[in-house]
């Protein structure tokens, strides 16, 4: 079975992408920033100690 990894940090982009497009369709920013960074990094970190 091949696993296709991907690079370091796409998730983590694409939890602060998101985070920031929720925060402005909410108008709360600081939170929303945040939070995506926050679910970013737990998905980068979920999926690399599934592999090891």
């Amino acid at each position: 079975m091949n696993i296709k990894k991907n690079k370091k940090g796409v998730k983590l982009g694409i939890g602060i992408i998101l985070g920031t497009v929720v925060g402005y369709l909410t108008s709360n920013m600081g939170l929303w920033f945040v939070l995506g960074i926050a679910i970013g990094a737990a998905l980068e970190y979920g999926t690399y100690n599934k592999q090891s």
